[in-house]
């Protein structure tokens, strides 16, 4: 009866959810990774252990969404910039990691008396690997490693390698193999790959001006990483090289912390990453080598094989790029866990005849190792790998961002703007909202504010984001902010702007003005008409004479944070006299991000920049007192802001 019950929606589900729960829990207990818990849960629970679910349609299901989901996140945590210029490394190791594999199962096949497609089909089954492990690496933070980048470029490398070789066996087995099969893979691979990594940040850059709303852009990732994966499967490949090439596209596309990724990646760590280890442990039989004492002999055959191989190509590879004893054995772990591409080569190779029973079982058992000790090894590392970037170190301007909110559909850009600020130097955001302290209404004013700020966090929807609250009673609106901001100790004040009022001139009641020419702590007014996900590029303006050579690295240090949090290039259009200067600085921080540096040839002029409205970030840097910023900005900022209506900011610096 309990059984019948598990076997139905509601039961299905709870004894997954519950599983996916409470296993992690007690395997960390131990000192042991949470996905270990997570496998050996599955064997329990499963036909193999106490009979409560088998390994029927609806949890293949979920477990295949669950491996699509596995290499998208892979994909969405390779820094791109980093993965371009390790893409050589990654091809090395690829090769690597396939070819001695490929070999080594294709002696166990010949000394087990496998016929030559049953020994080639055997070696692919160990030169493909799982990143079973990654949820580790995620979880530490490291995951922008060098030695981590090149590793997950490799697997998409050996999946592809090992979905051709099972094509050729297949296509051999029934003599329909053909050269016009590989040159037609060969052109439709990478004509999908070009398109995909390419294409897609472009299409979503464009869908992404034009919608708003997190429920549509999530939906919207999602579609686009399932059209990946369905079109990969339709040009001969498996699925999880779409959904990894998707992850690439979607990363090159949307702000690296942005809310809308989160929540993808949320549902799928939280769900159908675990579902997919979870039925990893399901179909495994750990009792199989007692059957047989030739089932012994093989599984220790295979399990030699997988890990040795595994381990040549991991030791070659970090001789040659002289990784660190962490790294490579990161690298290892990561690299020997046999499950996604495995499973179904095993599968195939016994409904064709080429394995039998005992191989099959045999390899079987070898994923059930290989699946716990990869973990082990991630967990035992890991932890001592740093990342190369020089972006993860924390930019004190945004380190508490303080964001003056005085209406909810004004002040949304300004928000998520803060929020990838202090995502990107570890921060927190301080929204403000000041009610004046004067009059019989004062404290109705004050219950409404508090009630606006309320609504901030629901605004963001972002549970990532460090966010505090802070209501305010001044005399007056810049004074409320001014104070605040003093109290706080806030790195940087963040407002709006309609682009109607003029920096060079003190309007009476001008919160703005007020706010600039006397707060000591840095100010920037933005004038946000489009969605921040659309954004090509930042284009930091540098006039003649604005900033003083002493405050231009601060000033790029900033702009070069925002490109990265933007996840867009950084162009610097610089008056002939900042180039120089320019590019030493640059070169000092070191960082990988794409920046490009031109000459400010002609003066500027707002007419030039239309070209930049929908698809650009503008900033133009402000230093020092009310007249010093108007002679040199002048009325440059008001008149950009009334010819066009793309994004605009003015970073001012006091000192």
């Amino acid at each position: 009866m309990l059984i019948e019950l598990f076997n139905k929606p509601v039961g299905f589900f709870l004894l997954v959810m519950t599983i996916i729960l409470v296993t992690p829990l007690l395997s960390e207990r131990v000192k042991l990774p949470g996905i270990i818990g997570i496998i050996i849960g599955g064997i329990l629970i499963g036909p193999h252990g106490f009979g409560l679910m088998e390994a029927g349609d609806r949890i293949e299901f979920l477990s295949t969404i669950g491996l699509v989901y596995l290499m998208f996140s892979a994909g969405l945590e390779v820094d791109i910039n980093q993965f371009l210029r390790v893409r050589g490394r990654a091809l090395v190791f690829g090769v690597i990691t396939f070819i001695f594999p490929q070999l080594m199962g294709m002696g166990l096949g010949y000394i087990l008396g496998l016929d030559f497609l049953g020994m080639i089909l055997l070696g692919s089954a160990f030169a493909s690997h799982t990143l079973i492990a990654f949820p580790i690496l995620t979880k530490l933070g490291v995951t922008r490693n060098e030695a981590i980048a090149v590793t997950t470029g490799a697997t998409v490398l050996t999946d592809i390698g090992a979905f051709v070789v099972l094509a050729v066996v297949l296509g051999a087995r029934t003599g329909g193999i053909s050269a016009g099969y590989f040159l037609q893979l060969i052109i439709l691979l990478t004509i999908f790959a070009l398109v995909v990594v390419f294409g897609l940040p472009r299409l979503g850059k464009f869908v992404f001006k034009r919608i708003s709303g997190r429920a549509v852009e999530f939906q919207f990732v999602i579609v686009t990483l399932f059209i990946s994966a369905f079109v990969a499967e339709l040009i001969g490949v498996h699925e999880v090289v779409g959904a990894f090439l998707a992850g690439l596209a979607i990363n090159a596309t949307l702000p690296r912390h942005s809310p809308v990724t989160g929540h993808v990646l949320f549902m799928g760590e939280s769900f159908f990453i675990p579902v997919f280890i979870l039925y990893s442990g399901l179909i495994t039989d750990p009792l199989t080598f007692l059957k047989s004492p030739q089932t012994i002999i093989v599984a220790i055959g295979v399990t030699i094989v997988a890990y040795v191989s595994k381990f040549i190509a991991a030791w070659i590879t970090a001789r040659i790029y002289k990784y660190t004893k962490s790294e490579f054995w990161t690298v290892y772990g990561l690299s020997h866990a046999q499950a996604a591409v495995t499973i179904p080569t095993l599968v195939i190779g016994l409904e064709t005849g080429l394995f039998d029973s005992t191989l099959f079982n045999a390899a079987i058992l070898m994923i059930l190792l290989t699946s716990i000790s990869s973990p082990l090894l991630v967990q035992r590392f890991a932890p001592d790998l740093k990342t190369a970037e020089a972006d993860d170190e924390v930019l004190p301007l945004f380190g508490r961002i303080l964001v003056p909110v005085a209406d909810l559909k004004q002040s949304a850009g300004l928000v998520s703007l803060a929020s990838l600020l202090a995502h990107s130097s570890k921060g927190r955001v301080l929204a403000v909202s000041v009610a004046n302290d004067t009059g019989l209404d004062r404290d109705s004013n004050f219950s409404l504010h508090k009630e606006l700020l309320g609504r901030v966090p629901e605004l963001l929807n972002d549970p990532g984001t460090e966010i505090e609250l802070i209501p305010r009673l001044a005399s007056s609106h810049a004074q409320g902010i001014l104070q605040t901001a003093h109290e706080q100790n806030a790195s940087l004040i963040l407002m709006g702007w309609r682009g109607k009022r003029t920096l060079r001139e003190s309007v009476l009641g001008s919160v703005l003005d007020e706010v600039i020419w006397g707060s000591d702590t840095p100010v920037m007014i933005g004038k946000l008409s489009l969605p921040l996900n659309g954004m090509k590029r930042i284009v930091f303006i540098i006039p003649p004479k604005t900033v003083p050579p002493i405050i231009l690295r601060r000033m790029l240090e900033t702009n070069l944070t925002l490109a990265k949090a933007l996840n867009v290039p950084l162009e610097i259009v610089a008056d002939k006299a900042y180039l120089q200067i320019a590019e030493t600085l640059l070169l000092a921080t070191e960082s990988d991000h794409p920046v490009k540096i031109e000459a400010l040839t002609d003066q500027l002029k707002p007419e030039n920049l239309v070209n930049e409205s929908t698809s650009s970030f503008i900033i133009l840097p402000g230093f020092g007192s009310r007249k010093r910023v108007a002679d040199t900005l002048g009325h440059i900022p008001e008149q950009l802001a009334k010819t066009f209506d793309g994004n605009l900011a003015v970073l001012h610096f006091d000192r």
